[in-house]
């Protein structure tokens, strides 16, 4: 099952797509407060299930996440918002995802919820990890990056110790439900091999 033209034109529209949502769910959940930007991939997960669903039915090959993956983290990276411990654990999740929903021709929609899980929990894990293991560096960054010292170290506060974990399972579960709406959304609509 290798990826043709036609596949990486579909990938790239629809995680254009994929990437306004993506936007959208960050400003939405950000008012919310600190705690909301480490769940704000979890927002993702649950409104771009729908997206997920249509990829993995309509392209479902290998590396379509990780394609997905590497572009969202392009255009993060355009924007200035490119962090290395981000690109890492989201291309790790990306991979995971990839491993679990793509490899079958018709991954089941318990696979695909927990790949669409794995892979926002990654994105999820580029904020928690520096911030529960290299807090000073990270917060460090974002301030020379024109973040407020105050915002970033509630930021941090915010992803540390139980509330990383309490945002990781968000993430994921809130990312699982989004799946499931998605095939709620799509089933009629989708042609079934």
């Amino acid at each position: 099952m290798n990826l043709k033209i036609k596949d990486f034109v579909l990938l790239a529209l629809l995680t254009a797509l994929y990437v306004i949502v993506y936007f959208v769910g960050a400003m939405l959940i950000s008012l919310i407060g600190p705690f909301g930007d480490s769940i704000s991939a979890g927002v993702c997960g649950l409104l771009s299930g729908v997206i997920l669903v249509f990829i993995t039915r309509k392209i479902g090959k290998m590396w379509q996440f990780t394609i997905i993956e590497l572009i969202v983290m392009a255009v993060f990276a355009l924007m200035g918002s490119g962090y290395l411990p981000w690109f890492i654990t989201s291309m790790v999740g990306a991979i995971l995802a990839d491993f679990i929903a793509s490899t079958s021709e018709k991954p089941s929609v318990l696979k695909i919820a927990i790949a669409s899980g794995i892979l926002h929990v990654g994105n999820a894990l580029g904020g928690i990890i520096p911030a529960c293991f290299f807090a000073e560096q990270y917060m460090n960054e974002w301030i020379a990056r024109g973040q407020k010292p105050e915002q970033m170290l509630a930021m941090v506060k915010a992803a540390q110790g139980t509330m990383g974990i309490l945002a990781t399972i968000i993430t994921f579960v809130l990312s699982v439900i989004g799946v499931y709406i998605g095939y709620s959304i799509l089933k009629g609509h989708l042609k079934e091999k």
